[in-house]
């Protein structure tokens, strides 16, 4: 599979009624923003690509999810999905070099608004394909700068490709004429910004922020004077309506949502329900009752407090229910063998927003998207049986209405959880986290809503990071910080909740707080729970995460659960979710944050060779962690030379899921 400029998979439609489709208007003059709009559409991903790279793989890579048993995790390979991912994002930058050379090597003669215009959508251009190559090298790596011509490509390493894409941007944002107007043909072909030049400048002074961040740990010379330089360019994208976004719509094209199948469950990981478990000061049922859609006719204007209000437990102070026959113990996952038997009296209000609660059919209503196959209403109440156990004896019976919990890494190799009805469903071989897990919202699922690349929380936070370095970005990081935090609510619609969750010095499951000033470590701390299986209230002492065992040490000069940087990234994280799953697992790699448990097993993992039952027990390890796609195989029998001279850049020379990037903790 050469990345030429042919021969690629192409996805299922070319181009639909949304836009018009020549790619010649009027005898032979081609129309440049005809391939550039074709590249943006691409990248939306069709329900086939959608599936199998944005949910399967980079949702459950940054632990969005819980990865529907699909094992990515625990390193499990999929050529198929690495061979989509490779090729559709081969076709994604074909176009918009395809734009950029029709550009260049004009065809017929260009009217007094285009000789404007086409200098300007060029510049567009240059980002967009920018924009797709940092997709491809945080995939897989060493890329070609030279492909898309027809003939099989020069890789290049990945220090090479970031400094192309760097200098890339610096003068494509430079050359934007912000005075030049599209006209309204033009507009409606371009899905992002409709072709408005500031736009598209700060999104170019945003995307090489992002970048040039990307090599802090490894180039940290090179990330800093790049990244000042970007601030010097301009504001970059820093309100909602400058968000780099595109419309969704309801079908099979590529204009479909990205996690639009109804089979795909995406139930929420542990890692989405530590960090979000008693972070800020929002009360859940404040949240809930104001802000989640009631969908449901039949209960449309009745108050929701009282619903939610019965099945609320503090958080703060207890853990749940504790099932050590159910759930293998060997993960640094501090909430490992517990599930939370209620509503936690504080959730990050943004979380509740992503992940339906299970059994709120009155908030979710059967659209399809809750499905349990036939069934839109899979059950909440399941049992615990006893291993080995002809007669299924329940040891226990758990009610998960509205219950917040999330599934942890590795869940589908460990085999106490096939007996587990909480996860396995009541006829032990089921899927009972359908309707016992929160799982993401209909809102991302229906088609209906805007498909984000980049918002402006992204860009302050990002800042605040720069700051926290010492760099010179004209702001202090505790503003931008609290800026970004701003621009987050403002986009999911909740901003009168904003002033109280900024306030709370509450930690969250894995140690860290919301507000800025407050550093101060966490402890451990005594917290009640219930056995499971007799209902005996008990006490424990609860134990964060060990700073010093974290993948951030590795990195950190004081190794922390609560400094600023934790604090910037976590934020980050939440605020990406769901649409940004490639770079919450690429601020993962490069810093180890925010905090990720490693995968739970009963048997060893055959793709994680370095995976012990005692691992937990040691320091985290980048071996534990997944750290890019291996290349596809279709390549290497296409282009054996080529293949050969990519992996020669990667570390060690090792093409494997587990290499980490030059970038990343442990690649430079």
């Amino acid at each position: 599979m050469a990345l030429t400029l042919g021969g690629v998979m192409t996805s299922c439609n070319d181009f639909d009624d949304i836009n018009n489709n020549p790619l010649t208007t009027g005898g032979d003059k081609i129309k440049p923003y005809y391939s550039l709009l074709n590249s943006i559409k691409g990248a939306q991903m069709d329900p086939y690509l959608g599936e199998r790279l944005f949910v399967i793989e980079w949702a459950a890579a940054a632990r969005q999810d819980g990865e529907d048993g699909y094992g990515v995790s625990i390193g499990t390979k999929n050529d198929e999905y690495y061979g989509a991912a490779f090729s559709y994002n081969a076709n994604w930058m074909r176009d918009a070099y395809t734009c950029i050379s029709l550009i260049d090597e004009p065809q017929g003669t260009w009217t007094a608004h285009e000789k404007d215009f086409y200098p300007n959508l060029k510049q567009m251009a240059r980002i967009w394909r920018v924009q797709m190559m940092a997709q491809f090298v945080d995939n897989f790596g060493p890329a070609p700068l030279n492909g898309f011509q027809g003939v099989n490509p020069e890789f290049s390493s990945e220090k090479d490709v970031y400094y192309w894409m760097l200098a890339e941007l610096a003068d494509a944002v430079s050359n934007i004429n912000t005075e030049v107007a599209p006209n309204d043909d033009e507009k409606k072909n371009d899905p992002v910004f409709a072709f408005d030049a500031a736009k598209w400048k700060n999104y170019g002074i945003s995307l090489r922020m992002r970048l040039a961040m990307r090599l802090s740990e490894a180039d940290p010379a090179k990330a800093k004077s790049e990244f000042e330089a970007a601030v010097a360019q301009g504001s970059g994208i820093k309100t909602v309506d400058g968000t780099a976004a595109v419309q969704e719509y309801d079908g099979w094209s590529d204009w479909s949502g990205p996690m639009s199948r109804s089979w795909d469950i995406q139930s929420m990981s542990a890692t989405m329900a530590n960090l979000t478990t008693n972070f800020g000061g929002t009360a859940s049922v404040d949240a809930l009752a104001k802000y989640v859609k009631n969908t449901n006719k039949e209960e449309e204007g009745k108050e929701n407090e009282n619903r939610y209000a019965e099945h609320v437990k503090d958080a703060s102070t207890y853990l749940g229910l504790k099932f050590d026959q159910h759930w293998e113990p060997n993960t640094d996952n501090p909430t490992k063998q517990f599930f939370f038997d209620g509503l936690p009296s504080k959730v990050d209000p943004r979380a509740l927003l992503y992940y339906f609660l299970p059994g709120d059919y009155k908030n979710r209503t059967q659209t399809g998207y809750v499905a349990y196959f036939t069934n839109p209403k899979a059950p909440q109440v399941e049992k615990l049986w006893a291993k080995d156990d002809q007669n299924k004896t329940a040891l226990a019976t758990v009610d998960a209405t509205y219950c917040w919990n999330g599934l942890t890494a590795g869940y589908s190799s460990d085999e106490k959880a096939t007996t587990n009805g909480l996860v396995s469903g009541s006829d032990l071989g089921g899927y009972g986290y359908i309707g016992t897990y929160p799982a993401l919202a209909d809102e991302y699922r229906n088609s209906k809503n805007k498909r984000f690349f980049f918002g402006p929380w992204e860009t302050y936070f990002l800042l605040a990071e720069a700051a926290e370095r010492g760099w010179n970005v004209g702001t202090t990081a505790e503003a931008a910080y609290y800026a970004g935090i701003k621009a987050s609510f403002e986009y999911n619609g909740i901003e009168d909740l904003y002033d109280a969750y900024i306030a709370s010095e509450d930690y969250n499951r894995v140690g860290t707080s919301v507000k800025w000033s407050h550093t101060t470590e966490p402890t451990a701390t005594s917290m009640t729970f219930k056995n499971g299986y007799t209902g005996a209230e008990e006490t424990v002492t609860y134990e964060y995460p060990k700073a010093a065992n974290t993948l951030y040490a590795k990195v950190a000069q004081t190794p922390a659960l609560n400094d600023h940087l934790t604090k910037i990234i976590t934020q980050l994280y939440i605020a990406n979710t769901p649409y940004l799953p490639q770079e919450n697992w690429s601020n993962h790699r490069r810093l180890g944050l925010p905090f990720w448990e490693i995968p739970t097993s009963t048997m060893s993992i055959t793709d994680m060779k370095d995976w012990t039952k005692d691992s937990y027990k040691s320091a985290q390890s980048i071996s534990l962690f997944v750290q890019r796609f291996k290349y596809p195989s279709s390549l290497s029998s296409s282009d054996a030379a080529g293949y050969e001279k990519a992996v020669s850049f990667l570390k060690g020379g090792v093409d494997s899921n587990l290499t980490p990037l030059w970038w990343a903790i442990g690649g430079h």
